[in-house]
């Protein structure tokens, strides 16, 4: 509830970040005692962009490896003989539900016409994928990678 109460005293287009992103709140909090006090808008807007950075850094250093990986699942689950044993249930079933939400923007047609035989994960979505795309849509405001 405090929280909520200094969000209102707080610049309404930080306060909106906060909100909407409460995993930056300890990061400003930081930023408002290392300016003793409001920071204003625009240091935090640059202390965000830092945050965003951070977490886009990890995901850009990983994603050739996921597009090579996925891309080689999608290519067992077009011309394997073994495709329902080794996508199916060796590799997309040993996936928690959410690695395989995490992993969705890298599916090609073949690895989700798999995953839809086995009723793995009936909730994902069509997406561009290793054999339709080139991972995930930089667009997507779902927070997805």
């Amino acid at each position: 509830m405090l929280f909520q109460y200094l969000l209102c005293m707080i610049d309404p287009d930080v306060s909106r970040v906060l909100r909407a992103v409460p995993e930056f709140a300890e990061r400003y909090l930081n930023l408002v005692d290392e300016a003793d006090g409001d920071p204003g808008a625009a240091a935090a807007y640059c202390d965000l962009a830092e945050f965003a950075a951070e977490l886009a850094g990890p995901l850009e250093r990983h994603a050739p490896v996921l597009e090579r990986l996925m891309g080689c699942i999608e290519a067992v689950a077009r011309e394997s003989e073994a495709a329902e044993e080794l996508v199916a249930w060796s590799f997309l079933d040993a996936l928690a539900p959410d690695d395989l939400r995490r992993l969705e923007p890298w599916m090609g047609p073949e690895t989700r016409a798999v995953l839809d035989r086995a009723e793995l994960a009936p909730e994902l979505a069509p997406g561009p994928g290793p054999g339709g795309g080139a991972g995930p849509d930089p667009g997507r405001a779902e927070g997805r990678p």
